[in-house]
């Protein structure tokens, strides 16, 4: 797995220890702009992840990961009240969106990449396949990627992800989470 190193400065100094991924979706036109906003952008640019994925399948890190990118925003997992870049890698995958809410499909080279990447740093840090989890899992009211394209079944396959009706989700009230099973109650 080839991986070239392409350093921000956006980041700063993790807070707790590595136990998540968080799968994202750029939703930029380009690798050339992601890039930019990751690296170059400094007004407004307080955002970051650790890899990009681009459609080749061709694996950017941005963010060493030692350190905490700021993938995340204001989320929330299990009993992970705030701070999810703390605990997480960030992933992005360079795809296009199509429409407000929808994005390309993504190519069989960059889940590749994504499947070999996510499963060296699930070992690494002994990442438990539930905690392999959409930008969507983690905000639900204000995030929608990698989208309703995203290849989740695949990585469930390998282990290297939990079952999507697994997954914990916010119950009514926002205030703690639940599986889908549970909340049917």
């Amino acid at each position: 797995m080839k991986i070239i190193q392409k350093f921000s400065s956006h980041f700063d100094e993790r807070k707790s220890p590595i136990d998540m991924i968080v799968f994202h979706a750029t939703a930029t036109k380009t690798l050339e702009e992601t890039l930019s906003i990751f690296i170059e952008k400094e007004e407004g640019g307080r955002v970051s992840s650790h890899y990009v994925i681009d459609r080749d399948g061709t694996i950017y890190q941005i963010i060493p990961e030692e350190k905490r990118a700021w993938h995340a925003g204001i989320s929330r997992w299990k009993d992970i009240k705030e701070d999810i870049n703390s605990h997480s890698i960030g992933i992005e995958f360079q795809c296009p969106p199509t429409g407000e809410r929808t994005f390309t499909e993504f190519s069989k080279e960059q889940i590749e990449s994504g499947l070999l990447l996510c499963e060296d740093i699930m070992k690494r840090y002994k990442i438990k396949p539930e905690n392999v989890v959409a930008h969507s899992d983690i905000a639900p009211d204000r995030k929608f990627d990698p989208g309703s394209t995203f290849p989740w079944e695949v990585f469930v396959q390998k282990g290297l992800a939990a079952n999507p009706d697994r997954r914990p989700i916010l119950n009514e009230n926002r205030d703690f989470l639940l599986t889908k099973e549970e909340n049917k109650c």
